[in-house]
């Protein structure tokens, strides 16, 4: 394959990819609100003792959610799509640095939020060690039940030798993105 049609085809699939990625996005509140609805059954009251219980363990997660925006931190969440080893590996680094760092705190609760939207697919099916193409959307998410809204994206090639600077500068690109759009958190 010449290399000007090789360069062509990793732009189209990049493309691919990205209009792949906001299509999803654009289409899970739809799919959400067709999806039927559970069977109403009785719910029992909850005892005195299971009633604290989740009351405390509730309170407690609140507090340290409280505690976490307190000190500045930005509340993050990082979705994968994908079943390549490097896309995994990507995700799995940029996890542990946003856990070690203390500008982003990683969290899943319902709570206004930083999202990263990882797809990831092997380049080659046949060679999914050589190399994965990638795409990023981060989006700003105030709850579960209310429509996301889009911040910035990126797409590109990921091959096992720059996977750790990959990882480094997503991460910093997220830190970035909070910073820039700090407003959205402040009540």
């Amino acid at each position: 394959m010449p290399p000007t049609l090789f360069v062509r085809f990793v732009r189209s699939m990049q493309l691919i990819f990205c209009l792949f990625a906001l299509a999803a996005l654009w289409a899970a509140p739809a799919l959400a609100a067709q999806a039927p609805k559970a069977a109403q059954t009785p719910v029992r009251a909850p005892a005195a003792s299971e009633d604290n219980a989740a009351a405390n363990e509730n309170s407690a997660k609140l507090a340290e959610i409280r505690a976490a925006m307190k000190a500045g931190a930005t509340p993050i969440t990082v979705e994968h799509e994908g079943n390549d080893s490097l896309g995994a590996k990507l995700v799995m680094l940029l996890r542990e640095q946003f856990n070690t760092g203390t500008l982003l705190v990683l969290n899943d609760a319902d709570v206004p939020k930083l999202q990263v939207l990882i797809s990831t697919a092997p380049e080659f099916p046949s060679r999914q060690a050589v190399g994965s193409v990638y795409s990023v959307i981060w989006v700003y998410s105030e709850r579960s039940n209310v429509l996301s809204n889009y911040l910035a994206h990126e797409s590109g090639i990921l091959t096992p030798e720059d996977i750790d600077s990959l990882a480094s500068r997503l991460a910093s690109r997220t830190a970035g993105l909070a910073a820039k759009h700090s407003y959205i958190f402040k009540k």
